[in-house]
């Protein structure tokens, strides 16, 4: 008997240390995540997509570029302070990509310089001039927390003016950004695009009259402004949202004759006046800025500059100006 109630009372000994250690085991982490398999499986999925992409990306660098533009300018971030300027021919290392932006060591050196004026294998530098936002084109900055910087598809206009956008010209940037494209009588097109047209002019100078003028003849009005590029004036090169390539008609040794060319694409109508604007500022076409109070004479001395091939642009332009009193927002 005592034999007996020995062995029981081991047995139950036994069983309480089994007992014991099995509460005190964790939970396997794995195990729970396969139960809620629906969820999980999915974020896992997800984020291996991401990691392969980053993967992908990352492979490509480092590779050796060379500059291609003279004075290429090295920014501390992508439109941030400029730190350096590097001559065509510089060999650069790419580390890696931010947006319309290569990440680059030179000379000792890490910055950002401008995907379109870096050659690395396999992908050639297009040399086309981009569009600069706030006051980069000259050598100045924009905030690292500016969205701009991050590629930012606001397109917004106001920012630019420190706030001091009056709220009729807010309310016709609004009216602006819900129109959908599409031919308009002369009245709506100067109804709708003339306020901030005028804006634009306070900002950089240009004649509200010849830009309104200006994006009525490269649009017919409206109804053609390349694709999905919102783009109002024919501007050729890569935009804030892009490139879009299409067939155009220049003028050629006297004859006009069909050709390919890459063309600006915009998020908004409204960037697309802002970079006119500043376009007209560029060297090329200081000596339209003589006559910003003569907008016709403007409208010739922007043609003579080479904006347009076409040997009647000008007049074309003091037609639609004449016929439609696009002088009236130059007021």
């Amino acid at each position: 008997m005592n034999k007996y109630l020995k062995l029981c009372v081991l047995f139950v000994f036994m069983y309480s240390i089994i007992a014991i250690t099995a509460a005190e085991t964790p939970f396997n982490e794995g195990e729970v995540k396969i139960e809620k398999s629906g969820q999980s499986g999915q974020t896992s999925s997800s984020a291996q997509v991401k990691d392969e992409s980053q993967k992908k990306a990352d492979d490509k660098f480092p590779v050796t570029g060379t500059v291609e533009t003279s004075n290429l300018r090295l920014r501390e971030w992508p439109w941030g302070k400029v730190t350096g300027m590097f001559s065509s021919g510089t060999a650069i290392q790419v580390i890696g990509e931010e947006g319309e932006f290569y990440k680059v060591t030179v000379n000792g050196q890490t910055g950002y310089m401008h995907k379109n004026y870096i050659s690395i294998p396999g992908a050639p530098a297009s040399g086309e001039e981009p569009y600069y936002p706030g006051d980069t084109r000259n050598g100045g900055h924009l905030e690292k927390d500016d969205p701009e910087t991050k590629g930012s598809t606001s397109g917004s206009t106001s920012g630019t003016t420190g706030g001091s956008t009056s709220a009729s010209s807010k309310e016709a940037e609004a009216a602006l950004a819900n129109f959908k494209g599409g031919k308009l009588s002369p009245a709506e097109f100067s109804k709708l695009f003339g306020p901030v047209a005028r804006e634009s002019m306070k900002r950089t100078g240009v004649p509200a009259s010849v830009t309104l003028a200006q994006a009525a003849l490269e649009t017919g009005w409206g109804g053609s402004s390349i694709g999905d590029a919102k783009n109002l004036f024919g501007i050729k090169g890569t935009g804030p949202a892009g490139t879009i390539r299409v067939p155009t008609k220049e003028f050629r040794n006297g004859r006009m004759v069909t050709e390919y060319a890459n063309f600006r694409k915009y998020h908004t109508w409204a960037q697309s006046i802002e970079d006119h604007g500043k376009l007209l500022q560029n060297a090329r076409y200081s000596p339209a800025m003589k006559y910003k109070n003569n907008p016709d004479q403007f409208a010739r001395e922007i043609h003579k500059a080479g904006y347009a091939t076409d040997p009647n642009y000008s007049s074309k332009l003091i037609g639609i100006m004449k016929a439609n009193n696009f002088y009236q927002w130059d007021k």
